[in-house]
């Protein structure tokens, strides 16, 4: 028979043992805390949205002036930005063989002329000496054509003379409209070949730009048609122009079409501005997010990371269209619900995560 005192401590120690076998419930670390991230709400995408196709403005008249023969160059006394007027000598090109070409050319002329001069003095003696029966027909007819060989072969001095004159005037470029320099390529002294780029030239009257729409787009655009830009670095400011040219692509899939705006006058227009031109297309109903919430580890399978109840989720998407800094998706998720747009790469499926605002 157990003593009742020793009952009590064998019910209690089988007590103390049960509880202790009895499975606790885990909690997680404390040291490990919840990872600071920033979120955005997904988006439905808008039923307009706008397209901008950037330029830059550009002079209508435009010119790269070379000479079209070798030789050093002497002069050069514009630079750049300077201003310049039609006719204007801008350089001049000196060749050793093309001045005594033309010293040579005139010198030619001027023997032929007294040639002739003589020969017209013997046509006439031979005639008169042929009228009083002196001399025969034959004789005369023989100083005719060499007045006729002598005059033949001036015409072809003067032509080379000519020839020779217009290689030296070559020597020197000109300005073919009032304008800018916008470029120089050589400093005098230097070795210049024919053909070869010496300076640009802009002209200041008109200004036009260039740019590159797309096939869904191009219909819109055509010879005389009135179109509005906008000047970005300019706060915005609005300026007209009107379509001077539409060109076709190269022919290769998704290349884009030129077209040619001829600006309208006003002030502070000038080359080099940048121009939008700002297109409204309908958009297809879907959703938006922004592109730096796409994880795309090179598997080809993007996704992004869903924060529900303080916690992150991945949900697999797929890409269309990038707009600007967003991009349009499908998959398993509603418009409003929040997806991480910072701290993206490391993130693991049910992470703790804490929402900056």
């Amino acid at each position: 028979m157990i003593p009742r005192r020793a009952t009590g401590t064998v019910l209690l120690f089988s007590v103390v043992l049960l509880a202790a076998c009895e499975p606790q419930p885990t909690a997680e670390p404390e040291s490990v805390s919840a990872r600071p991230v920033r979120v955005a709400a997904v988006a439905e995408q808008e039923g307009v949205r706008e397209l901008r196709v950037s330029s830059v403005t550009r002079a209508t008249q435009r010119a790269t002036l070379a000479f079209l023969l070798s030789g050093t160059l002497t002069e050069r006394p514009v630079d750049v930005g300077q201003r310049v007027e039609v006719g204007e000598q801008l350089a001049r090109l000196y060749n050793p063989s093309l001045h005594p070409a033309v010293e040579s050319g005139a010198a030619r002329v001027r023997e032929l002329d007294a040639r002739l001069e003589q020969l017209r003095r013997d046509v006439r003696r031979a005639e008169n000496l042929h009228g009083r029966n002196l001399i025969s027909e034959e004789d005369v007819e023989k100083v005719r054509t060499e007045h006729a060989i002598a005059r033949a072969a001036r015409d072809l001095a003067v032509a080379n003379l000519w020839e020779a004159r217009n290689q030296r005037d070559q020597a020197a470029i000109k300005a073919p409209f009032d304008g800018a320099v916008n470029a120089v390529y050589f400093e005098v002294g230097e070795f210049v070949a024919a053909g070869q780029p010496v300076l640009q030239i802009s002209g200041t009257d008109e200004l036009e730009v260039a740019f590159e729409i797309p096939e869904t787009l191009i219909g819109r655009f055509a010879p005389g048609k009135e179109v509005t830009m906008e000047l970005p670095f300019l706060d915005g400011r609005a300026v007209s122009g009107q379509v001077i040219h539409v060109g076709d692509a190269d022919g290769r899939p998704g290349d884009l079409f030129p077209v040619e705006v001829r600006m309208r006058q006003a002030e502070g227009l000038r080359p080099g501005l940048t121009v939008e031109l700002v297109l409204t297309t309908a958009a297809s109903p879907g959703l938006v997010i922004p592109l730096a919430a796409v994880l795309d580890p090179g598997a080809g399978r993007p996704r992004v990371f869903r924060v529900t109840d303080g916690r992150v989720e991945p949900v697999f998407v797929q890409i269309g269209q990038l707009l600007d800094d967003r991009v349009e998706v499908r998959g398993a998720l509603s418009a409003g619900e929040e997806i991480v747009i910072t701290g993206v790469s490391g993130l693991t499926p049910g992470q703790r995560v804490e929402v900056l605002r």
